[in-house]
């Protein structure tokens, strides 16, 4: 009888690990995230209010999953398949610390490419943009998505011709945004606009004299108070933060309006305000609202201006006196975020941020923004432009 070769106790679980890790591999692939995220979607009251949209939006994302080689292109295509229910909140990240998809490096020639958009108008999406002491890019259209990729690099973890930026267009004027955070690389996505040569949110420009007019005066600081000239009051409402400390600030701030507001014009600023709750918002608009009766207000708005800022602006467009100027808002006020927004997916490379609250007044607004009734624009300082309003 023919004796059977033995193996060491260590082979035979190399060989068990080898197999497990083969099967988990092909268990967990995009098609797996894929699928979890759409019963995550379905569960959403964005699928509810836009199920046959999403429906479309499912049919012609899963079509793709076969064409899925990398990490990356997966989290692309999982953000693709989010745009379907409409709601500007939702987005799949990669996972913090190094779990994630990794940056893609491009294979195009980046003297070639920086020299071609050159060429490029400074009206048009595509060229070259810069941020101070960070990175200049090549923004270039690909298929039907836009890519920036890195030409020159102030940091030392990122290298020219890794992709840092992939622009989906979506709604309006809106593109989803997968980018790449400055120090961990870690993947993330926001909607974010170009206007002017200028990413709004993120910063970046073709020309990096250009003033930012649209944003808000002194970040540093959240609510302002300042007499313009004998007939105009300026506030700057930087945040609608519900809880403390900003909270007490603004109830803080609020207090010092209340039977102060003489003069018959008053500029709110509620650019770069990000949102809160009604129970900052709402102290506000109650004082606005009084005012409103006898005195005309201006509300600036820009990109930023977002969530419940977005439906402050609503509610103060409803008042008599009232005009929202400057630009288009986020388009992110139909919906809401509440506890377990963050929904780790099945092979532990991404996460789906959802939202689980619905605001049906503003479904109208969401992925579009709120209008101004007059665009201000890029060129001259927005307070300016709004006394010049005034004046007229």
């Amino acid at each position: 009888m023919k004796r059977q070769p033995r193996y060491p106790r260590y082979t035979i679980l190399l060989i068990c690990l080898l197999i497990y890790n083969l099967g988990y591999t092909q268990q967990c692939d995009c098609t797996k995230d894929f699928n979890q995220l759409d019963e995550l979607l379905r569960k959403t009251p964005a699928f509810k209010d836009h199920k046959s949209q999403y429906l479309k939006a499912h049919q012609i994302a899963q079509q793709e999953l076969s064409k899925i080689k990398t990490d990356f292109d997966c989290l692309v295509l999982l953000n693709q398949l989010t745009l379907g229910v409409n709601d500007n909140h939702i987005k799949v990240f990669g996972m913090p610390e190094g779990k994630g998809p990794k940056i893609e490096k491009s294979t195009i020639n980046l003297d070639s490419l920086e020299q071609n958009l050159k060429t490029r108008s400074f009206k048009v999406v595509e060229g070259i943009y810069k941020l101070p002491n960070y990175v200049t890019l090549g923004l270039f259209k690909k298929n039907e998505k836009y890519v920036a990729v890195i030409l020159k690099s102030d940091l030392v973890n990122w290298q020219p011709g890794e992709i840092m930026y992939t622009l989906i267009p979506f709604s309006e004027d809106l593109f989803l945004t997968i980018f790449g955070q400055r120090k961990s690389k870690r993947l993330v996505a926001i909607s974010e606009r170009i206007k002017h040569g200028m990413f709004l949110k993120l910063g970046l420009k073709k020309d990096l004299n250009t003033e930012p007019w649209h944003l808000a005066p002194e970040r540093d600081s959240l609510f302002i108070r300042s007499e313009l000239d004998a007939e105009t009051t300026y506030i700057k409402a930087g945040s609608f933060d519900s809880f403390y400390p900003t909270l007490s600030d603004a109830e803080a701030f609020y207090a010092t309006l209340q039977n102060s507001l003489t003069k018959p014009n008053l500029i709110v600023d509620l650019r770069d305000n990000t949102g809160g709750g009604q129970r900052n918002s709402n102290i506000l608009l109650e004082i606005l609202s009084s005012y409103s009766e006898k005195n005309k207000i201006y509300a600036l708005t820009n990109h930023n201006t977002g969530s419940n800022a977005e439906q402050f602006a609503v509610k103060l467009k409803k008042l008599p006196n009232v005009k929202v100027i400057g630009d288009r808002t986020q388009g992110t006020l139909a919906y809401e975020k509440k506890k377990n927004v963050s929904n780790p997916l099945s092979c532990g490379k991404f996460v789906a941020i959802m939202t689980s609250k619905r605001h049906k007044p503003y479904l109208e607004y969401e992925s579009i923004g709120v209008s101004p009734e007059i665009f201000l624009n890029y060129n001259e300082d927005w307070i300016t432009q709004t006394l010049n309003i005034i004046n007229k």
